[in-house]
C-alpha cells in the first residue's frame, strides 16, 4: 500500500525459511545419493502462494518481481499468476540454467548457492520458462569470496558464485550453440528483461547519447576453468561504455 504512490517494483526473494532450514540441495534422488541436507521445494512455493494471494488481493497494487526462481513448481505457478494478468514479473540466477543437482557430485563448493540448484526437472522447465517469456530476465548475482572462505566442506561453504566475467559465454554455449534457445532469446533476457523487471526504459543506441556495448565472438571457446581468478571473460572480447565511445568519435574511427 505504502509503495503504490511511488509507482516502483518490489523484488522479493520468495524463501520461508522455517522450511528451507539448512538444505543445500533440492530435495530428490541426489539429495539422498549425495548425502547432503535438502531443502523442500515447498520452502519457494510455499513463499510464492502467499504473496500472489497478497497480489491478488490488493487493489491496483504496484509491480511485483520475483527474483531466484529456481524449481519447476515455481515457474508452473507464475505462468498461471501472468495468465490473470497479475503484475509481476520473475528472474532466475545464470547457473540455474547451466547447472543441476547432478552436478553436486564433485561437491564443488561454487555451487553452492541459495537457493541450491534444482533437479533436472526443475532446470529444464526455468530453460522452457526464459524461452517463453514467463521468466522475464536472467540474474548473473555476482558474488566472491576468497580461495579460503570457499576451501571447506560443501554445505559449510557461503553461498554464491562469481558469474561477470563468464555467465554469458557459458549461457551461450551450453543453450544457444546446442540449439535451446535462439541467440535473441539470451541477449533480451540478459537486457531488455532486466530492465523491464525494474520498470525502466530499455537501452537504446541513438546519435548523440550515452550508450554501453560488448563485442562478442561466438566461435572463441570460454574458459575450461570457469572459476579460476584468471579465466578469460569467455568469448566477450571487449567492452564499451559511453566515455569510451567518446574518445573514439574523437579519433575519427
Amino acid at each position: 500500500d505504502y509503495a503504490k504512490p511511488l509507482n516502483v517494483p518490489l523484488a522479493f526473494w520468495p524463501c520461508t525459511q522455517s522450511l528451507a532450514r539448512d538444505g543445500v540441495i533440492r530435495e530428490g534422488t541426489y539429495a539422498l545419493n549425495f548425502g547432503l541436507p535438502s531443502m523442500s521445494v515447498a520452502a519457494e512455493t510455499a513463499a510464492i502462494a502467499s504473496l500472489l494471494e497478497l497480489i491478488e488481493q490488493a487493489q491496483s497494487p504496484p509491480p511485483v518481481h520475483l527474483m531466484r526462481i529456481s524449481t519447476a513448481r515455481s515457474v508452473q505457478m507464475i505462468a498461471d499468476a501472468k495468465a490473470r494478468n497479475l503484475p509481476i514479473t520473475a528472474s532466475t540466477p545464470w547457473t540455474h540454467l547451466i547447472y543441476d543437482s547432478e552436478a553436486l557430485r564433485q561437491y564443488d563448493p561454487m555451487l553452492r548457492l541459495d537457493p541450491p540448484l534444482g533437479n533436472p526437472s526443475d532446470r529444464e522447465e526455468l530453460i522452457a520458462g526464459v524461452a517463453a517469456g514467463v521468466i522475464d530476465a536472467i540474474a548473473v548475482d555476482h558474488q566472491v569470496y576468497t580461495y579460503e572462505e570457499k576451501t571447506v566442506p560443501f554445505a559449510q561453504a557461503p553461498p554464491g558464485c562469481p558469474g561477470y566475467a563468464i555467465a554469458f559465454s557459458l549461457l551461450w554455449k551450453s543453450l544457444v550453440t546446442e540449439g535451446s534457445w535462439s541467440a535473441a532469446t539470451l541477449w533480451n533476457a540478459m537486457s531488455a528483461g532486466p530492465a523491464n523487471c525494474l520498470s525502466q526504459a530499455p537501452a537504446s543506441v541513438s546519435a548523440g547519447q550515452s550508450a554501453e556495448m560488448i563485442l562478442f565472438n561466438p566461435n572463441q571457446e570460454p574458459s575450461p576453468q570457469p572459476w579460476s581468478p584468471e579465466s578469460l571473460q569467455g568469448s566477450v572480447q571487449y567492452l564499451w561504455s559511453q566515455h569510451a565511445f567518446r574518445a573514439l568519435a574523437g579519433s575519427g574511427t
